[in-house]
């Protein structure tokens, strides 16, 4: 939020503070107007001597975005994450083909020891 914002809510806030104490306190209008007055300007005060110390201790450089850095390193981070889901996947169809390999040489055990089965069986 600007700080120009912040300077207009108080003024405001400051205004209808001020009206309702002064309706509150007083019976004449010109005691009513003298004192919503006295109140919005203390409240304009207040808000910039706070936003005046704000700005006095914070140091905007220093916390500024770097866009450009963060692109970088986004970019970086991108390029990894395609780069190890590429090895995921070849990991995977690693597995996947090994365990093809297991099936297809158990089923070939299994037809061996089936055939040497019948062999026997044939012989007795």
């Amino acid at each position: 939020m600007k700080f120009d914002n912040y300077i207009s809510f108080a003024i405001v806030n400051g205004f209808f503070f001020g009206l309702v104490l002064a309706i509150l306190k007083f019976d004449s209008p010109e005691m009513i107007v003298i004192w919503t007055g006295l109140v919005t300007i203390g409240f304009y005060l207040l808000i910039t001597l706070s936003m005046s110390f704000y700005l006095m201790f914070f140091n905007f450089e220093r916390k500024r975005l770097h866009k450009e850095h963060h692109d970088k390193t986004l970019a970086y981070f991108i390029k990894e994450f395609e780069r190890r889901e590429k090895m995921v996947n070849r990991v995977r169809e690693f597995i996947h083909t090994i365990k093809m390999n297991e099936l297809s040489e158990e089923g070939e055990l299994s037809n061996e020891e089936n055939s040497q089965k019948n062999e026997e069986a044939a012989r007795d």
